[in-house]
Protein backbone atom coordinates (compact mmCIF):
# COMPACT_ATOMS: atom_id res chain seq x y z
CA UNK A 1 0.00 0.00 0.00
CA UNK A 2 1.41 3.42 -0.90
CA UNK A 3 2.18 6.00 1.99
CA UNK A 4 0.62 8.39 0.34
CA UNK A 5 -2.59 7.05 0.93
CA UNK A 6 -2.18 6.09 4.58
CA UNK A 7 -1.36 9.81 4.72
CA UNK A 8 -4.09 10.94 3.16
CA UNK A 9 -6.71 8.94 4.75
CA UNK A 10 -5.40 9.92 8.02
CA UNK A 11 -4.40 13.68 8.06
CA UNK A 12 -6.67 14.38 5.78
CA UNK A 13 -4.96 17.75 4.00
CA UNK A 14 -2.09 19.83 4.97
CA UNK A 15 -4.24 22.59 6.56
CA UNK A 16 -3.03 24.55 9.08
CA UNK A 17 0.33 26.45 9.52
CA UNK A 18 3.52 24.31 10.79
CA UNK A 19 2.55 24.53 14.60
CA UNK A 20 3.04 21.05 16.64
CA UNK A 21 -0.21 19.36 16.39
CA UNK A 22 -1.60 18.90 20.50
CA UNK A 23 -0.50 15.52 22.25
CA UNK A 24 -2.48 13.40 24.96
CA UNK A 25 -0.81 14.35 28.01
CA UNK A 26 -0.74 12.88 31.41
CA UNK A 27 -3.78 14.25 33.76
CA UNK A 28 -3.09 15.45 37.06
CA UNK A 29 -5.65 13.59 38.56
CA UNK A 30 -7.97 15.99 40.27
CA UNK A 31 -11.49 17.21 38.45
CA UNK A 32 -11.88 19.90 36.67
CA UNK A 33 -15.16 22.09 37.57
CA UNK A 34 -18.21 20.67 35.16
CA UNK A 35 -17.87 22.12 31.73
CA UNK A 36 -19.96 25.27 31.25
CA UNK A 37 -20.08 26.77 28.08
CA UNK A 38 -17.67 30.29 27.58
CA UNK A 39 -20.16 33.06 26.31
CA UNK A 40 -18.06 36.09 24.61
CA UNK A 41 -20.51 38.98 25.07
CA UNK A 42 -21.68 41.40 22.84
CA UNK A 43 -19.82 44.75 23.22
CA UNK A 44 -23.22 46.61 23.18
CA UNK A 45 -26.42 46.33 24.80
CA UNK A 46 -28.27 47.50 21.56
CA UNK A 47 -31.77 46.08 21.12
CA UNK A 48 -33.43 45.28 18.42
CA UNK A 49 -35.41 48.22 16.33
CA UNK A 50 -39.39 48.57 17.12
CA UNK A 51 -38.98 47.94 13.06
CA UNK A 52 -36.98 45.46 13.05
CA UNK A 53 -39.23 43.33 15.48
CA UNK A 54 -41.92 44.11 13.57
CA UNK A 55 -40.53 42.97 10.41
CA UNK A 56 -41.82 39.46 9.66
CA UNK A 57 -38.91 38.15 7.62
CA UNK A 58 -36.73 36.12 10.12
CA UNK A 59 -32.75 36.47 10.82
CA UNK A 60 -30.66 33.42 9.26
CA UNK A 61 -27.38 32.05 11.05
CA UNK A 62 -25.73 29.32 9.73
CA UNK A 63 -23.18 27.53 12.00
CA UNK A 64 -21.00 25.23 9.59
CA UNK A 65 -18.44 22.65 10.61
CA UNK A 66 -15.15 21.56 9.03
CA UNK A 67 -15.35 17.69 8.95
CA UNK A 68 -17.32 17.03 11.72
CA UNK A 69 -17.94 12.95 12.78
CA UNK A 70 -21.83 12.62 12.70
CA UNK A 71 -22.14 11.31 16.08
CA UNK A 72 -20.49 13.99 17.90
CA UNK A 73 -23.04 16.42 18.52
CA UNK A 74 -23.92 14.17 21.64
CA UNK A 75 -20.84 15.80 23.23
CA UNK A 76 -21.41 19.67 22.62
CA UNK A 77 -23.83 20.31 25.43
CA UNK A 78 -25.04 23.74 24.37
CA UNK A 79 -26.04 21.80 20.46
CA UNK A 80 -26.99 18.99 21.73
CA UNK A 81 -29.20 20.37 24.44
CA UNK A 82 -30.38 23.88 22.96
CA UNK A 83 -30.47 23.24 19.04
CA UNK A 84 -31.13 19.67 18.78
CA UNK A 85 -33.71 19.57 21.94
CA UNK A 86 -35.88 22.23 20.68
CA UNK A 87 -35.00 22.36 16.83
CA UNK A 88 -35.79 20.19 13.95
CA UNK A 89 -32.78 17.05 14.08
CA UNK A 90 -32.73 15.65 10.74
CA UNK A 91 -31.42 12.17 11.53
CA UNK A 92 -31.10 11.40 7.69
CA UNK A 93 -29.24 15.24 6.23
CA UNK A 94 -26.75 14.25 3.48
CA UNK A 95 -24.12 16.10 1.74
CA UNK A 96 -23.98 15.19 -2.18
CA UNK A 97 -19.98 15.25 -2.20
CA UNK A 98 -18.55 14.60 1.06
CA UNK A 99 -15.82 16.59 0.52
CA UNK A 100 -14.83 20.07 1.97
CA UNK A 101 -15.24 22.68 -1.60
CA UNK A 102 -17.69 20.84 -3.27
CA UNK A 103 -19.77 20.20 -0.26
CA UNK A 104 -19.30 24.24 0.28
CA UNK A 105 -19.62 25.06 -3.09
CA UNK A 106 -23.46 23.00 -3.06
CA UNK A 107 -24.70 25.48 0.11
CA UNK A 108 -23.84 28.39 -1.88
CA UNK A 109 -25.53 27.94 -5.09
CA UNK A 110 -28.21 24.81 -4.07
CA UNK A 111 -26.60 22.70 -7.15
CA UNK A 112 -25.01 19.04 -7.24
CA UNK A 113 -21.01 19.30 -7.82
CA UNK A 114 -21.68 18.06 -11.50
CA UNK A 115 -23.52 21.34 -12.24
CA UNK A 116 -21.55 23.90 -10.75
CA UNK A 117 -18.04 22.01 -11.70
CA UNK A 118 -16.40 22.40 -8.43
CA UNK A 119 -15.45 18.93 -7.68
CA UNK A 120 -12.32 18.55 -5.50
CA UNK A 121 -10.35 21.38 -3.29
CA UNK A 122 -7.90 22.51 -5.66
CA UNK A 123 -7.23 23.83 -9.02
CA UNK A 124 -7.85 22.51 -11.89
CA UNK A 125 -10.92 20.81 -10.69
CA UNK A 126 -11.88 22.57 -7.79
CA UNK A 127 -11.17 25.49 -5.34
CA UNK A 128 -12.90 28.94 -5.15
CA UNK A 129 -11.79 29.88 -8.25
CA UNK A 130 -13.71 27.35 -9.96
CA UNK A 131 -16.66 28.64 -8.42
CA UNK A 132 -18.91 31.63 -10.39
CA UNK A 133 -19.48 33.29 -7.60
CA UNK A 134 -21.94 36.57 -9.40
CA UNK A 135 -24.65 34.21 -8.22
CA UNK A 136 -25.35 32.56 -5.18
CA UNK A 137 -27.36 32.62 -1.73
CA UNK A 138 -25.30 35.81 -0.95
CA UNK A 139 -26.08 37.64 -4.17
CA UNK A 140 -29.83 36.80 -3.49
CA UNK A 141 -30.04 36.92 0.14
CA UNK A 142 -28.20 40.80 -0.40
CA UNK A 143 -30.54 41.65 -3.30
CA UNK A 144 -33.66 40.89 -1.17
CA UNK A 145 -32.87 43.29 1.47
CA UNK A 146 -30.57 40.91 3.84
CA UNK A 147 -27.61 42.52 5.38
CA UNK A 148 -25.30 39.68 4.82
CA UNK A 149 -21.54 38.69 6.42
CA UNK A 150 -19.45 35.56 6.21
CA UNK A 151 -17.13 34.72 9.21
CA UNK A 152 -14.52 31.96 9.35
CA UNK A 153 -13.11 29.50 6.37
CA UNK A 154 -14.60 29.83 3.10
CA UNK A 155 -13.65 27.97 0.25
CA UNK A 156 -10.50 25.77 -0.42
CA UNK A 157 -7.48 28.09 -2.31
CA UNK A 158 -9.54 30.86 -1.33
CA UNK A 159 -6.17 32.83 -1.10
CA UNK A 160 -5.36 31.90 -4.60
CA UNK A 161 -8.43 34.42 -5.55
CA UNK A 162 -6.96 37.75 -6.76
CA UNK A 163 -6.60 40.47 -5.83
CA UNK A 164 -5.64 38.77 -2.11
CA UNK A 165 -8.06 39.18 0.22
CA UNK A 166 -10.58 39.26 -2.62
CA UNK A 167 -14.54 39.88 -0.95
CA UNK A 168 -16.86 37.39 -3.38
CA UNK A 169 -20.09 39.57 -4.15
CA UNK A 170 -23.07 39.65 -2.18
CA UNK A 171 -21.16 39.98 1.19
CA UNK A 172 -21.68 43.29 3.27
CA UNK A 173 -19.46 41.98 5.90
CA UNK A 174 -16.56 39.81 5.17
CA UNK A 175 -13.71 37.88 7.77
CA UNK A 176 -12.54 34.56 6.38
CA UNK A 177 -9.20 32.98 6.53
CA UNK A 178 -6.94 32.93 3.91
CA UNK A 179 -4.45 30.47 5.65
CA UNK A 180 -6.24 27.33 6.65
CA UNK A 181 -4.78 27.43 10.48
CA UNK A 182 -5.55 27.64 14.36
CA UNK A 183 -3.06 30.21 14.64
CA UNK A 184 -0.47 32.13 13.08
CA UNK A 185 -3.26 32.96 9.99
CA UNK A 186 -4.59 35.92 8.23
CA UNK A 187 -7.87 37.17 7.69
CA UNK A 188 -9.65 38.64 4.85
CA UNK A 189 -11.49 41.86 6.71
CA UNK A 190 -13.69 43.33 3.94
CA UNK A 191 -10.95 42.90 1.88
CA UNK A 192 -7.85 44.21 4.08
CA UNK A 193 -5.33 41.56 5.52
CA UNK A 194 -5.13 41.14 9.26
CA UNK A 195 -2.76 38.56 10.96
CA UNK A 196 -2.98 37.37 13.59
CA UNK A 197 -0.35 34.92 16.07
CA UNK A 198 -0.52 32.65 18.86
CA UNK A 199 -1.57 33.96 21.48
CA UNK A 200 -4.64 32.42 22.98
CA UNK A 201 -6.51 35.32 22.43
CA UNK A 202 -5.94 34.74 18.53
CA UNK A 203 -7.05 31.10 18.23
CA UNK A 204 -9.37 31.11 14.92
CA UNK A 205 -12.69 29.72 16.32
CA UNK A 206 -12.35 32.35 19.19
CA UNK A 207 -11.99 35.35 16.49
CA UNK A 208 -15.01 33.58 14.23
CA UNK A 209 -17.39 33.49 17.06
CA UNK A 210 -16.20 37.37 18.31
CA UNK A 211 -16.97 38.52 14.73
CA UNK A 212 -20.61 36.49 14.62
CA UNK A 213 -21.77 38.23 18.31
CA UNK A 214 -20.45 42.02 17.07
CA UNK A 215 -22.61 41.43 13.47
CA UNK A 216 -25.55 40.48 15.78
CA UNK A 217 -24.96 43.65 18.08
CA UNK A 218 -24.95 45.96 14.90
CA UNK A 219 -27.78 44.52 12.95
CA UNK A 220 -30.64 46.04 14.90
CA UNK A 221 -32.32 47.31 12.26
CA UNK A 222 -32.45 45.24 9.31
CA UNK A 223 -32.99 41.10 8.74
CA UNK A 224 -29.57 39.50 8.47
CA UNK A 225 -27.75 36.60 7.00
CA UNK A 226 -25.32 35.43 8.91
CA UNK A 227 -22.41 32.07 7.97
CA UNK A 228 -20.36 31.47 10.60
CA UNK A 229 -17.77 29.06 9.66
CA UNK A 230 -15.76 27.32 12.02
CA UNK A 231 -12.33 25.37 10.98
CA UNK A 232 -12.76 22.97 13.90
CA UNK A 233 -12.85 20.56 14.21
CA UNK A 234 -10.51 20.23 11.31
CA UNK A 235 -7.20 17.89 11.46
CA UNK A 236 -4.67 18.62 12.68
CA UNK A 237 -7.32 19.31 15.95
CA UNK A 238 -6.29 22.03 18.10
CA UNK A 239 -8.70 23.77 20.45
CA UNK A 240 -8.83 26.10 22.98
CA UNK A 241 -6.21 26.27 25.97
CA UNK A 242 -9.08 26.90 28.38
CA UNK A 243 -10.48 23.34 26.98
CA UNK A 244 -6.93 21.37 27.71
CA UNK A 245 -8.56 18.67 30.37
CA UNK A 246 -12.01 18.12 29.06
CA UNK A 247 -11.85 14.26 27.56
CA UNK A 248 -9.36 13.09 29.35
CA UNK A 249 -9.62 10.73 32.43
CA UNK A 250 -10.94 12.46 34.63
CA UNK A 251 -12.41 15.25 33.04
CA UNK A 252 -15.56 15.97 33.92
CA UNK A 253 -16.55 15.55 29.97
CA UNK A 254 -16.08 12.04 29.31
CA UNK A 255 -16.52 9.99 25.68
CA UNK A 256 -16.35 6.49 25.45
CA UNK A 257 -14.21 5.59 22.55
CA UNK A 258 -15.50 5.74 19.27
CA UNK A 259 -16.73 2.27 18.05
CA UNK A 260 -19.44 0.39 16.07
CA UNK A 261 -19.47 -2.93 14.04
CA UNK A 262 -17.88 -1.43 10.89
CA UNK A 263 -14.73 -0.42 13.26
CA UNK A 264 -11.77 -1.14 12.36
CA UNK A 265 -13.73 -3.95 9.77
CA UNK A 266 -11.57 -6.97 9.28
CA UNK A 267 -13.24 -8.62 6.62
CA UNK A 268 -12.77 -6.44 3.32
CA UNK A 269 -13.00 -8.90 0.43
CA UNK A 270 -15.80 -7.64 -0.36
CA UNK A 271 -14.94 -4.09 -0.38
CA UNK A 272 -13.48 -1.91 -3.19
CA UNK A 273 -9.54 -3.07 -4.17
CA UNK A 274 -8.68 0.58 -2.43
CA UNK A 275 -9.86 -0.25 0.47
CA UNK A 276 -8.84 -3.58 0.46
CA UNK A 277 -4.98 -2.03 0.06
CA UNK A 278 -5.42 0.06 3.03
CA UNK A 279 -2.97 -0.52 6.01
CA UNK A 280 -4.36 -0.62 9.49
CA UNK A 281 -3.87 2.24 12.06
CA UNK A 282 -3.53 1.97 15.64
CA UNK A 283 -6.48 1.54 17.52
CA UNK A 284 -4.72 4.18 20.15
CA UNK A 285 -4.13 7.17 17.87
CA UNK A 286 -7.77 6.63 16.46
CA UNK A 287 -8.96 6.66 20.21
CA UNK A 288 -6.59 9.64 20.96
CA UNK A 289 -7.43 11.71 17.82
CA UNK A 290 -10.91 11.20 18.94
CA UNK A 291 -10.96 12.82 21.46
CA UNK A 292 -8.75 15.93 20.31
CA UNK A 293 -11.97 16.12 18.15
CA UNK A 294 -14.15 16.43 20.44
CA UNK A 295 -12.02 18.62 22.81
CA UNK A 296 -12.03 20.82 19.20
CA UNK A 297 -15.66 21.02 18.66
CA UNK A 298 -16.29 22.68 22.57
CA UNK A 299 -14.51 25.91 20.76
CA UNK A 300 -18.06 26.04 18.33
CA UNK A 301 -20.40 24.85 21.47
CA UNK A 302 -18.84 27.99 23.00
CA UNK A 303 -19.85 29.92 19.59
CA UNK A 304 -22.84 28.73 19.58
CA UNK A 305 -24.11 29.37 23.44
CA UNK A 306 -22.69 32.95 22.67
CA UNK A 307 -24.50 33.42 19.63
CA UNK A 308 -27.44 32.41 21.41
CA UNK A 309 -26.84 34.95 24.37
CA UNK A 310 -26.23 38.16 22.16
CA UNK A 311 -29.79 36.81 20.31
CA UNK A 312 -31.35 37.46 23.57
CA UNK A 313 -29.57 40.70 24.23
CA UNK A 314 -30.47 42.30 21.44
CA UNK A 315 -34.04 40.45 21.52
CA UNK A 316 -33.84 38.66 18.52
CA UNK A 317 -33.56 34.89 19.30
CA UNK A 318 -37.66 34.65 18.26
CA UNK A 319 -36.91 36.50 15.07
CA UNK A 320 -33.49 33.91 14.43
CA UNK A 321 -33.00 30.47 12.73
CA UNK A 322 -29.95 28.69 13.44
CA UNK A 323 -29.21 26.35 11.10
CA UNK A 324 -26.12 23.59 12.22
CA UNK A 325 -24.06 21.57 9.54
CA UNK A 326 -20.87 20.12 8.68
CA UNK A 327 -19.42 19.90 5.56
CA UNK A 328 -18.64 16.74 5.36
CA UNK A 329 -18.93 13.71 7.73
CA UNK A 330 -15.67 11.69 8.56
CA UNK A 331 -14.87 7.83 9.35
CA UNK A 332 -13.26 7.09 12.76
CA UNK A 333 -11.71 3.70 11.91
CA UNK A 334 -15.01 2.57 10.10
CA UNK A 335 -14.22 -0.08 7.07
CA UNK A 336 -10.50 -0.04 8.43
CA UNK A 337 -10.05 3.89 7.40
CA UNK A 338 -8.13 6.11 9.77
CA UNK A 339 -9.80 9.47 9.64
CA UNK A 340 -11.58 10.16 5.67
CA UNK A 341 -13.76 11.62 4.22
CA UNK A 342 -14.40 11.41 0.54
CA UNK A 343 -16.09 8.16 0.79
CA UNK A 344 -19.49 6.49 0.00
CA UNK A 345 -20.01 5.14 3.63
CA UNK A 346 -22.77 6.74 5.99
CA UNK A 347 -19.56 7.87 7.74
CA UNK A 348 -18.68 10.28 5.30
CA UNK A 349 -22.37 11.06 3.74
CA UNK A 350 -23.72 11.85 6.51
CA UNK A 351 -23.82 14.46 8.54
CA UNK A 352 -25.01 16.59 11.62
CA UNK A 353 -27.98 18.99 10.44
CA UNK A 354 -30.21 20.89 12.66
CA UNK A 355 -32.55 23.88 12.36
CA UNK A 356 -33.38 26.09 15.57
CA UNK A 357 -36.30 28.15 15.27
CA UNK A 358 -38.11 28.47 18.73
CA UNK A 359 -41.67 29.19 18.40
CA UNK A 360 -41.50 28.91 14.45
CA UNK A 361 -41.02 25.35 13.96
CA UNK A 362 -41.95 22.48 16.69
CA UNK A 363 -39.21 20.60 17.92
CA UNK A 364 -38.84 16.90 16.50
CA UNK A 365 -36.85 14.42 14.69
CA UNK A 366 -37.21 14.21 10.94
CA UNK A 367 -36.34 11.35 9.02
CA UNK A 368 -36.81 12.66 5.44
CA UNK A 369 -34.00 12.81 3.23
CA UNK A 370 -32.40 15.93 3.25
CA UNK A 371 -28.77 17.71 1.84
CA UNK A 372 -26.82 20.07 1.74
CA UNK A 373 -28.23 21.23 -1.48
CA UNK A 374 -31.31 22.03 0.21
CA UNK A 375 -30.26 25.05 2.36
CA UNK A 376 -30.07 27.46 -0.58
CA UNK A 377 -33.43 27.77 -1.79
CA UNK A 378 -34.80 26.90 2.01
CA UNK A 379 -32.73 30.53 2.90
CA UNK A 380 -34.50 31.72 -0.16
CA UNK A 381 -38.44 30.88 0.50
CA UNK A 382 -37.34 31.55 4.63
CA UNK A 383 -36.45 35.46 3.40
CA UNK A 384 -40.07 35.38 1.03
CA UNK A 385 -38.39 35.08 -2.80
CA UNK A 386 -37.76 31.78 -4.92
CA UNK A 387 -34.37 30.37 -5.46
CA UNK A 388 -33.56 30.50 -9.34
CA UNK A 389 -34.05 27.85 -11.69
CA UNK A 390 -30.70 26.66 -11.70
CA UNK A 391 -31.10 24.92 -7.95
CA UNK A 392 -31.41 21.24 -7.46
CA UNK A 393 -32.18 21.13 -3.85
CA UNK A 394 -35.89 21.62 -2.60
CA UNK A 395 -36.83 24.28 -0.37
CA UNK A 396 -37.09 22.54 3.41
CA UNK A 397 -39.59 24.93 4.96
CA UNK A 398 -42.96 22.77 4.52
CA UNK A 399 -40.58 20.03 6.22
CA UNK A 400 -39.70 22.67 8.71
CA UNK A 401 -43.76 23.06 9.31
CA UNK A 402 -44.17 19.53 9.78
CA UNK A 403 -47.00 19.79 6.55
CA UNK A 404 -48.41 16.69 4.74
CA UNK A 405 -45.98 16.98 1.68
CA UNK A 406 -44.53 14.11 -0.96
CA UNK A 407 -41.14 14.63 -0.68
CA UNK A 408 -37.77 13.24 -2.20
CA UNK A 409 -37.26 9.27 -1.76
CA UNK A 410 -33.16 9.13 -2.78
CA UNK A 411 -30.31 11.33 -3.00
CA UNK A 412 -27.58 10.88 -5.34
CA UNK A 413 -23.69 11.00 -4.13
CA UNK A 414 -20.62 11.51 -6.34
CA UNK A 415 -16.97 12.00 -5.83
CA UNK A 416 -14.21 12.84 -7.77
CA UNK A 417 -10.37 11.78 -7.07
CA UNK A 418 -8.45 15.28 -6.15
CA UNK A 419 -4.59 16.18 -7.14
CA UNK A 420 -3.68 17.22 -3.31
CA UNK A 421 -4.03 13.86 -1.62
CA UNK A 422 -7.27 14.17 -0.24
CA UNK A 423 -8.98 11.32 -1.37
CA UNK A 424 -6.36 10.89 -4.30
CA UNK A 425 -6.84 7.02 -4.42
CA UNK A 426 -10.65 6.37 -3.54
CA UNK A 427 -11.57 5.94 -7.40
CA UNK A 428 -14.38 8.21 -9.07
CA UNK A 429 -17.94 7.07 -7.88
CA UNK A 430 -21.27 7.90 -8.29
CA UNK A 431 -23.58 6.47 -5.96
CA UNK A 432 -27.63 6.15 -5.23
CA UNK A 433 -28.95 5.61 -1.57
CA UNK A 434 -32.69 5.58 -0.24
CA UNK A 435 -33.92 4.58 2.85
CA UNK A 436 -33.51 1.14 2.50
CA UNK A 437 -30.58 0.42 -0.18
CA UNK A 438 -27.19 1.97 -1.28
CA UNK A 439 -26.28 1.39 -5.05
CA UNK A 440 -22.02 2.84 -5.46
CA UNK A 441 -20.26 2.38 -9.21
CA UNK A 442 -16.98 3.36 -9.56
CA UNK A 443 -15.02 4.30 -12.24
CA UNK A 444 -12.60 1.18 -11.95
CA UNK A 445 -15.68 -0.86 -12.72
CA UNK A 446 -16.50 -2.11 -8.65
CA UNK A 447 -19.88 -2.10 -7.25
CA UNK A 448 -21.18 -2.50 -3.95
CA UNK A 449 -24.74 -2.44 -2.78
CA UNK A 450 -25.93 -2.71 0.79
CA UNK A 451 -29.26 -3.48 2.61
CA UNK A 452 -29.38 -0.66 4.76
CA UNK A 453 -32.09 -2.05 6.90
CA UNK A 454 -30.70 -5.53 7.55
CA UNK A 455 -26.93 -3.69 7.51
CA UNK A 456 -26.87 -0.85 8.14
CA UNK A 457 -23.13 -0.59 8.65
CA UNK A 458 -22.44 -1.43 5.53
CA UNK A 459 -20.44 -4.70 5.93
CA UNK A 460 -21.99 -7.60 3.29
CA UNK A 461 -21.30 -6.34 -0.47
CA UNK A 462 -24.53 -7.81 -1.77
CA UNK A 463 -23.55 -6.38 -5.70
CA UNK A 464 -23.33 -9.08 -7.97
CA UNK A 465 -25.14 -12.15 -6.29
CA UNK A 466 -28.22 -13.15 -8.40
CA UNK A 467 -30.78 -12.96 -5.91
CA UNK A 468 -30.09 -9.19 -5.66
CA UNK A 469 -29.84 -8.67 -9.18
CA UNK A 470 -33.03 -7.18 -9.91
CA UNK A 471 -32.79 -4.24 -7.31
CA UNK A 472 -29.05 -3.94 -8.35
CA UNK A 473 -30.63 -3.43 -12.08
CA UNK A 474 -33.33 -1.22 -10.54
CA UNK A 475 -30.76 1.17 -8.59
CA UNK A 476 -28.56 1.11 -11.88
CA UNK A 477 -31.65 2.53 -13.78
CA UNK A 478 -32.40 5.10 -11.11
CA UNK A 479 -28.63 6.58 -10.86
CA UNK A 480 -28.68 6.87 -14.47
CA UNK A 481 -31.58 8.95 -14.26
CA UNK A 482 -29.84 10.94 -10.98
CA UNK A 483 -27.16 11.88 -13.13
CA UNK A 484 -28.95 13.94 -15.43
CA UNK A 485 -30.23 16.54 -12.43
Amino acid sequence: MKSALLASLFILAACAQPTPTPTEAPTSGADPAPYSATIFEVKSDAKASQSRLDDERPNIIFVLTDDQPYETVQYMPTVRDVLMKDGVNFENGFVTTPLCCPSRSSILTGEYAHNHQVLTNRMPLGGAPKLDDSSTIATWMNDAGYRTAYYGKYLNAYEDLKPYGYVPPGWDEWATLLDAAFYNYNISVNGNVETHGDTPEDFCADITTRNAVDFIAESKDEPFFMVVGYYNPHSPYFWAQRHDEQFRANSALTAEPYRNPSFMEEDRSDKPQYLQDLNSIAVSKIDITYKQILRSLLSVDDGVASILNALDKTGLREKTIIVYLSDNGLTVGDHGFGLTKNCAYESCIRVPFIMYAPGMFPARTESSFVANIDLAPTFADLAGFTAPDTVDGTSLLPLLKNENITWRDDLLFEHWPTEDGVGADIPEFYAVRNAEWKYVEYSTGEKELYDLVNDPYELNNLAGQPEYAEMQAQLEQRLIELKKE
